[in-house]
């Protein structure tokens, strides 16, 4: 009697242990249930109290990988605007299903890739001068494809940019 109450107040001193871990590692900074479960593992928690941690925080909304993914690519397209395949990479590393990962994609509101490649194109011909054309535009093409940018959308933004600018500069 007295061994079975030691081991339930012992699941129960675990399984809180796992909770104040796993919000102590919320309150740093949203997560993907996934990223959640990788880091309970790394604290060497057991799969079934993990388990339990995930479903108890899902419920309790704590956890919502639909809504953390939601974030998740707003906060990059406008902190650190990227291409769809950079965000895509990103998100799927976050341990999102495929499924959330396109449906996030899909409904990014004000996601003009190629707007965003052209801003960012202008925003680094400022800071070039006494380059060559040739070497900003080659400067700027390794910007872009670091960011995730496809070829599709890098060259008519770097036309249209270049242009625009080739004509400011000659006023």
């Amino acid at each position: 009697m007295m061994n079975d109450h030691a081991e339930n107040n012992d699941e129960e001193k675990a399984l809180l242990k796992a909770k104040s871990d796993a919000l102590r590692l919320l309150s740093f900074s949203a997560r993907s249930s996934s990223e959640l479960r990788k880091r309970l593992e790394m604290k060497k928690c057991p799969e079934d109290l993990i388990d339990q941690v995930i479903e108890s925080f899902t419920r309790q909304g704590l956890l919502d990988d639909k809504k953390f993914a939601k974030l998740y690519a707003e906060s990059r397209v406008y902190s650190r605007p990227t291409g769809r395949k950079s965000l895509e990479m990103d998100l799927k590393k976050k341990g999102l299903t495929p499924e959330l990962v396109s449906e996030t994609l899909s409904e990014l509101k004000d996601y003009d890739e190629k707007a965003m490649a052209k801003e960012l194109i202008r925003q680094r011909l400022r800071g070039m001068s006494g380059v060559s054309v040739e070497k900003r535009k080659a400067r700027i093409f390794g910007l872009l494809k670091r960011r995730g940018f496809g070829s599709d959308v890098i060259f008519p933004a770097m036309n249209e940019a270049f242009k625009e600018y080739l004509s400011e500069e000659l006023e």
